[in-house]
């Protein structure tokens, strides 16, 4: 069970977004809805917008829930993560608050951290204490926080799906939608997680050679006058085999974005890198 919830970690690292080539419609156009008329960009158009914007990009907070079931037969694992990131790009540093229902229970787990140039700083629930990572640890668990959550990270590789999304607007926003499944996506999952999956989850990847993807539902919200996203949900049912046992993974994730740019700094307080107590690696 523990690779498993490796493995779904490792799995959140890559949903981020996507791209097309269809104009947008004007969303809910047949019942009379007061969206303006359809721009004329191509996604493939809002594709490129998006992606010069990103060069401007500097900071950005984001909002995020993960609900997920984990059912293997004999155990049935559920976990509510929330998850509130400040994030500044030069130098990389952000500041993460993270909340969890605690499987099995009404344990409501909370822990904080702190990556600058001073460190990895975490809060640990169970110790009370804050703990301070080597750097290579800091680096791995930086680099896994910020591909989670990083509205950029995943417009390239997801443009092979041209063909697979549906292309909408609204007063605000372009509308991506996407509902896949089968081979082709899978294996796209499988590449991605094997090349994000930190060091300490290599033992996981043994899991991916029996994934199959059953469905993965996108609606990603692309503002207009930025081009930044603003809002993205997936929906997500996989299985797999563990030793021999089928595994049914459900996850849904919620994310928004916002604060763009308006973030200038990330600041470890003095007190937690006085009480810090520092981890070997």
């Amino acid at each position: 069970m523990k690779k498993i919830l490796s493995l779904t970690m490792g799995l959140l690292l890559v949903f981020m977004l996507g791209a097309c080539n269809s104009k947008a419609e004007p969303e809910n156009k047949q019942n009379g809805s007061t969206a303006k008329a359809d721009s004329g960009l191509t996604l493939e158009q809002v594709f490129k917008k998006s992606t010069e914007a990103s060069k401007n990009l500097k900071s950005y907070r984001t909002k995020m829930e993960v609900i997920q079931n984990i059912n293997s037969g004999q155990n049935n694992v559920e976990t509510d993560t929330g998850i509130i990131m400040d994030v500044v790009q030069n130098p990389m540093s952000f500041y993460q608050k993270l909340m969890m229902k605690a499987p099995e229970s009404d344990k409501m787990i909370q822990t904080k951290s702190y990556f600058t140039k001073d460190g990895m700083f975490m809060y640990d629930p169970n110790s009370k204490k804050w703990m301070k990572f080597p750097s290579e640890m800091a680096d791995q668990l930086a680099q896994a926080s910020n591909q989670q959550t990083d509205p950029m990270a995943e417009i390239k590789q997801l443009k092979k799906f041209v063909k697979d999304f549906k292309f909408k607007q609204n007063d605000k926003n372009y509308i991506l939608l996407l509902n896949a499944s089968g081979e082709k996506f899978t294996h796209f999952i499988q590449e991605k997680v094997q090349k994000t999956l930190p060091a300490g989850m290599a033992n996981s990847a043994e899991l991916l050679k029996d994934m199959k993807i059953n469905k993965v539902d996108y609606e990603i919200h692309i503002d207009k006058k930025t081009f930044y996203p603003t809002m993205l949900n997936l929906n997500m049912e996989m299985s797999l085999n563990a030793q021999g046992q089928p595994v049914k993974i459900e996850q849904e994730i919620m994310s928004k974005y916002e604060k763009y740019n308006q973030i200038k700094e990330i600041v470890v307080p003095e007190k937690v890198k006085k009480k810090a107590v520092e981890v070997n690696s």
